[in-house]
């Protein structure tokens, strides 16, 4: 069986968009009968009826193998046709701004997500098809999900600063030493209320939460109630939000579960988005103190005026290439790289820890056999390759707690941003739901 972060990853899988199909004509009227039609307009695109049922049977699909409760056929619709439009305004986000994922560098993603399931690139197309799946649309999802995470750190990551102040108080408060040796699984029910809500909607949302609040205690499944009632975009995975180191969480969520135990229940909370319940799934401590270190370089080459994304990436594989022909990946660097940090030494980083850098950046580090070449892959700061130069374990040092520090603090805003952004693009976009 694939691992659950792929199956879960499958049954997010988005479906390409149909035209509308016609029956053939019929020999006694010669009349053409419509089987397909719009579920909604977002936009300049269209979600198709049809791609929503076959996203909707993916959900009850992943509800009957973890043997859920079937929760209506309408509510599930519902909440997946909210998700498609987020999807949909982010796909058309990021063809504006020219964020594209051609196939080697999906090809690099999907053998990075091999290499971590222990198998090749052909084993793990071959897994895929032996759990009933569609190699084709595996593939299209995870470019999707590729593209929308790009635009995501694109118009998000800019929005969330920490500064040096922020992390002091943090690490010297009791709250923050005792995040450090936590983390938390987490269940998430969301009941929003709308930007400029009346007292009336609050009201009304405030009821609702409560009655779910009611019902939870009553016995009733966290992950039923989520799927029925959350306005969260993990709703539909019974509003399992997966584990985090506690200091990554929202402060509203960690100030609240810092001393619950696995199964208790908190909320409703009340933030600028509405109302939360909150249920601790599992907990852990005494995180180590033992780190994995990475001795990198890389070389960084950015679209510029002058030079395109495509033309970017080009230059990257040439140089690449060369490397691997046995040129001097520290030449190069300074002659070519644009990280002017690194650039001067060859593109050397020295010793680097995870959570330093972004995630592409870091998933290619992690992956990446000591002495050889990562693939040519893409961030938000352009076309990258690395080489692993050693590796080692570290003590936790106090200079690691304040990276740990600003990259949790970071996590905690770049989390909420991002809802809060979701919102604004679709208010902002042409959204008609014809179902």
């Amino acid at each position: 069986m694939i691992n659950k972060s792929l199956s879960n990853a499958w049954h997010s899988v988005r479906g390409v968009i149909l035209c509308a199909l016609l029956a053939p004509s019929l020999a006694s009227a010669g009349k053409m009968v419509m089987l397909d039609n719009i579920a909604a307009v977002v936009n300049d695109t269209v979600i198709m009826s049809s791609e929503l049922d076959r996203r909707v049977e993916d959900v009850f699909r992943n509800i009957r193998a973890e043997g859920g409760q079937m929760p209506p056929v309408d509510i599930i619709r519902t909440q997946v046709l909210d998700r498609l439009i987020e999807e949909k305004l982010q796909l058309e986000l990021a063809e504006r701004m020219g964020i594209r994922i051609d196939d080697t560098s999906l090809n690099d993603a999907l053998s990075n997500i091999a290499r971590q399931n222990n198998l090749t690139l052909e084993q793990f197309a071959e897994q895929i098809r032996s759990e009933g799946l569609d190699w084709a649309q595996f593939r299209q999802q995870i470019r999707g999900d590729i593209v929308m995470n790009q635009v995501r750190q694109r118009q998000v990551g800019q929005r969330v600063r920490v500064t040096d102040r922020e992390i002091d108080r943090f690490l010297d408060s009791e709250q923050g030493k005792r995040l450090f040796e936590s983390e938390f699984r987490l269940g998430h029910i969301l009941i929003q209320i709308p930007d400029g809500a009346t007292p009336d909607q609050i009201q009304v949302a405030e009821k609702e939460a409560n009655d779910v609040l009611s019902k939870l205690k009553e016995g009733v499944e966290f992950s039923q109630m989520a799927i029925s009632h959350s306005d969260d975009p993990y709703a539909l995975k019974g509003g399992d939000l997966g584990w985090r180191p506690a200091a990554q969480w929202p402060s509203l969520f960690s100030d609240e579960v810092i001393d619950m135990q696995a199964g208790d229940i908190a909320g409703p909370l009340r933030s600028g988005n509405g109302f939360h319940i909150l249920k601790m799934i599992d907990r852990k401590g005494d995180v180590t103190t033992i780190v994995e270190q990475y001795h990198t370089r890389h070389i960084l080459l950015k679209p510029s005026t002058i030079r395109s994304a495509d033309a970017s990436r080009e230059l990257a594989r040439s140089l690449h290439a060369r490397i691997e022909s046995g040129e001097s990946i520290e030449k190069l660097a300074r002659e070519y790289s644009d990280d002017p940090g690194s650039a001067r030494s060859g593109g050397e980083l020295g010793w680097i820890s995870a959570g330093e850098m972004v995630p592409e950046f870091e998933q290619q580090m992690i992956a990446t056999p000591v002495g050889q070449l990562s693939a040519v892959f893409e961030t938000q700061y352009g076309w990258h390759f690395l080489r692993v130069d050693e590796k080692r374990s570290a003590d936790m040092s106090d200079e690691y707690r304040r990276i740990k520090a600003r990259n949790a603090l970071q996590q905690r805003r770049y989390s909420e941003e991002v809802q809060t952004w979701l919102r604004e693009i679709r208010e902002e976009a042409y959204v008609d739901i014809r179902i």
